[in-house]
Parts: C-alpha cells; sequence; structure tokens
C-alpha cells in the first residue's frame, strides 16, 4: 500500500505564517484541500474535505482552534492534528496533549521540526490502513438475535455495544454507517464471537479498539474515563477495573491514565 494522496487543511489567521506553511506543504508533495482563517470555516471544511492532516492554530478568528477541533471530534471525525501557534499557555498546551496531536509546534516555525511531524502523521495513516486492510482479510461474523430472527454483522463494522439502560434484557449494537441494532444477545456472547479486539471498557459497553480515537479523564468521576470513537459523536465510559483487565489495548493510551 503505497503512501500518498495524504489531504491537509491549512487553518492559520495570519496571512505571512499561512503563505510559509503552504510552501512548506507543496515542497512535500502533499494536498491541500483547503486554507481557513476561522475556527467555524474549519469545521465546515473539515466536514466536506476530511482531510488527513490538519496544521492548527489556536488563535482563529469567530472561534478558537481548539473549540474547532472539539467540534470536529464530537462529528466523529479525527484527523491528525498538528498544533502550529504561539500560545505557550499551559491550558493550550495541555489541550495538544488532551487530544493526542502529533506535535505542538510554537512559532517562529521550525521548518525542520514540522516536516517530520507531518512525516510522523503520514505513518500514523499508513499503519491505520494498513491494520484495517489485515482486518478486512480475518473477518469474524457476530450472529445477533432480533426478535425471531438472526442478523449477521462483521466484527470491523460494530463500533460499541451498550446495555439498553431502559430494558433489561436489551442490547443496542452501534455500527460505523450509524445503524443501531437491537438485539437480545448478550454482551458475554457477543464477546465470545469476536477477536480480541472487542473489549469490555464498563460492564455495560463492549467497544472495539480499532475505533478508539481519544481517551479522556471523566470530569465528573474520579478515577474514570470516557472513550471518543471514530465514526460516532458519542462518549463510552471506561472503568479502572476494565483498563487493566484490557491493559495490552488500552497501553497506547497510557500517557492519559493516570490514576
Amino acid at each position: 500500500m503505497e503512501q500518498q494522496g495524504y489531504k491537509v487543511l491549512i487553518a492559520e489567521d495570519d496571512i505571512h505564517q499561512m503563505s510559509l506553511l503552504k510552501k512548506i506543504i507543496n515542497d512535500m508533495d502533499l494536498v491541500i484541500v483547503s486554507t481557513v482563517s476561522s475556527g467555524i470555516r474549519l469545521i465546515e471544511e473539515t466536514k466536506q474535505h476530511k482531510p488527513d492532516i490538519i496544521l492548527l492554530d489556536i488563535r482563529l478568528k469567530k472561534l478558537d482552534g481548539i473549540s474547532g477541533i472539539k467540534e470536529i471530534h464530537a462529528a466523529g471525525l479525527h484527523p491528525q492534528v498538528i498544533f502550529v501557534t504561539g500560545s505557550l499557555k499551559p491550558e493550550h498546551l495541555l489541550a495538544g496533549f488532551e487530544f493526542e496531536s502529533v506535535d505542538y509546534i510554537t512559532k517562529p516555525i521550525n521548518e525542520i521540526r514540522l516536516k517530520k511531524a507531518i512525516n510522523k502523521a503520514k505513518d500514523q495513516i499508513h499503519a491505520k490502513k494498513l491494520l484495517d486492510a489485515d482486518v478486512q482479510e480475518s473477518i469474524h461474523w457476530v450472529i445477533l438475535k432480533q426478535n425471531y430472527r438472526d442478523v449477521t454483522v462483521a466484527e470491523n463494522q460494530i463500533i460499541y455495544v451498550e446495555k439498553d439502560k431502559l430494558h433489561r434484557n436489551k442490547y443496542i449494537v452501534h455500527l460505523k454507517d450509524g445503524t443501531l441494532l437491537e438485539t437480545s444477545t448478550q454482551l458475554k456472547e457477543i464477546k465470545e464471537m469476536c477477536s480480541d479486539n472487542l473489549v469490555y471498557s464498563h460492564r455495560s459497553y463492549l467497544v472495539n479498539a480499532l475505533y478508539i480515537a481519544a481517551i479522556q479523564p471523566d470530569g465528573h468521576i474520579s478515577k474514570s474515563y470516557t472513550i471518543s470513537l471514530e465514526h460516532t459523536s458519542d462518549k463510552v465510559p471506561l472503568t479502572k477495573k476494565n483498563i487493566n483487565e484490557a491493559s495490552d489495548v488500552f497501553l497506547k493510551f497510557r500517557a492519559q491514565l493516570t490514576f
């Protein structure tokens, strides 16, 4: 699989910095799909073009870059983000960490460091594509009981499964295309039909590790977390107990897991 065709969106409100960033991107033979100077346009253009990489300034017009990325994640989109900003505020540095940005580069721009960050982003995208290709070659099929018939679903189409909060023996399966399947098949039975990619994040939730985008501390419950997933704006709870039981899956997010 060749590493090519990476789409880049540049969010920068300074015309001179924008020109420099465009030159660097063009020198690397990447495709600039859009350039924006406001956070509102950042959201709109990301939804339209679905860039692989965003070069993001924090101080944008109308809406700041961090708020823009929050909205983008809420829409189920998780491009590689490289902060390119003049801000050294602790809360901005922390946001770069929380959003798992590839790098946080302060101005004046260090061209060598920026190119290194872009190449790192490309490698991460490429690795994800290879992983997805491997998954396609070894699909696990899940048979769900729905009313009086069986429905067969490919495991790699499942984002997460949750126990219905209103009905004791009902479970809801969330698929990549936005479909919700109600089933009486229990979480334990679903897990037994799947690979190790489907793990418990909570006693009432199974998540597909392939689609974990980020993990953030829960603002309401101490030592608990929420999981952001690709293809959905939903948040899934993650408990300390389940982190320990599936530590190999959550290891890549260890920097966000502080006890």
